[in-house]
């Protein structure tokens, strides 16, 4: 039922990432050290940024083109991208170009441009996949359609980033073998896309482009949904959570608890692995018993025990550091999937792709300030406070879900005066 569009996700997932990873582990080799930094945090950037502006426009296409059509429109644009890319490391690569003094400027200026046109090609696109999930496989079908869509982003994420790091060990003088793999994602995601197969219902209402008046008018819509905006912020948070995870480990394995090179990154392989387990888990279960997203402010302190944990351990033994942060990522899956679903099911289809727009608006703005948060917190107090700050900040978002979310709320006031009579 989903598996054209489980194909797409994952294809696209795994090339936009693999991308982005490329780019800073091959780029920052050609700029000096004092260059570095800059260059990371374009890149990262520019793969962030379109998320925040490009949602309204993602909108009016699919309204005005239709879900599929938008999603096979921007795959086989992502081939002519890639190919951008592709000239870009080859231009370094003495085997195909002359090398001139300008010619590092121009291969990373191309680089950079690729990872921020791709940027803006998966916002064009998100919107349109996501509610197609509702297209497919109807309602009832919601909580599997998300927990296989999540596991499998957060394995094209794992996959790409080890992909890089191989690549680029083994083929760093010879480009053409490590970009043409882009290329080949790309075709592959573009085919996958064809096989899409769904019943469509869109909405022929007309946001404005604008997307601070976008921002605003959506959040007015989804006021309609009685706690609806609560879920959008707490997935935000979590996407904040995530993100900040992502940057605080390795620095903190390698700073404080003086692992290798290689190491970090097979804990973050780990910890991807327990946030896709997570997912599918949690997708089974959202898809045979209804409610599972009562239980979200458990796995919400369930993550918050974990944070702690590792806070205090305090740079102990890393296998101990390692379960927990499966730990945390496994219940970070199953605190995730069921917010999805609870918008897919929450919100009437015709503006189903208003909201999941406003919703890529708002995390992708979180995930931007996850950086500006991570490098205060750090700049302050140890690395490992980081840990203690997100379980804070979780724990947060829990009792607000708890406290602002019908569904969830009505549920723990049940149990509480049930127990308290």
């Amino acid at each position: 039922m989903y598996n054209a569009l489980y194909a797409t996700n994952f294809l696209s997932t795994l090339n936009d990432n693999y991308q982005k990873m490329l780019g800073m582990l091959v780029v920052t080799g050609w700029v000096s050290s004092e260059w570095k930094p800059l260059v990371i945090s374009i890149t990262g950037a520019a793969l962030v940024l379109p998320y925040i502006f490009c949602s309204p426009l993602a909108n009016r296409a699919v309204q005005r083109y239709g879900k599929q059509r938008v999603v096979r429109v921007c795959k086989i644009l992502e081939i002519p991208i890639v190919l951008l890319a592709v000239l870009g490391f080859l231009l370094k690569d003495p085997t195909f170009f002359t090398q001139y003094e300008n010619t590092t400027i121009i291969a990373t200026a191309l680089v950079v441009l690729s990872i921020f046109l791709i940027g803006i090609q998966s916002s064009m696109y998100s919107p349109a996949k996501y509610g197609l999930i509702r297209d497919i496989g109807g309602i009832e079908n919601v909580s599997k359609g998300m927990g296989g869509m999540e596991s499998l982003s957060f394995l094209g994420m794992l996959l790409a980033t080890g992909l890089a790091a191989f690549m680029v060990d083994h083929f760093s003088e010879r480009p053409v073998i490590y970009s043409s793999l882009l290329l080949i994602l790309a075709v592959a995601g573009w085919i996958a896309s064809l096989l899409i197969s769904a019943e469509e219902v869109n909405s022929d209402q007309k946001e404005s482009l604008n997307p601070f008046a976008y921002m605003k008018s959506s959040h007015r819509m989804a006021l309609q949904y009685k706690g609806l905006n609560s879920v959008i912020y707490v997935l935000s948070i979590f996407w904040w959570f995530a993100t900040t995870i992502q940057l605080c480990t390795i620095v903190y394995c390698q700073d404080a608890m003086g692992l290798e090179k290689g190491e970090p990154g097979i804990i973050m392989c780990i910890a991807a692995i327990g946030i896709s387990l997570g997912c599918v888990v949690s997708g089974y279960i959202g898809n045979r018993r209804k409610g599972e997203v009562n239980n979200v402010p458990l796995y919400g302190l369930l993550i918050v025990l974990g944070l702690l944990g590792i806070f205090l351990l305090n740079a102990g033994h890393y296998i101990i550091f390692t379960i927990l942060i499966f730990f945390v990522g496994i219940f970070g899956g199953m605190f995730k999937v069921p917010l999805d679903a609870a918008i897919q099911r929450t919100v009437r289809q015709e503006e189903l792709n208003t909201i999941l727009a406003y919703f890529n608006q708002v995390s992708f703005l979180f995930m931007f300030g996850a950086s500006v948060t991570y490098y205060i917190i750090t700049a302050i107090l140890p690395q490992r406070y980081v840990f203690l700050m997100l379980g804070i900040v979780m724990a947060g978002a829990s009792a607000w879900l708890a406290y602002d979310y019908p569904p969830v709320k009505q549920h723990f006031f049940k149990k509480y005066t049930s127990k308290k009579s």
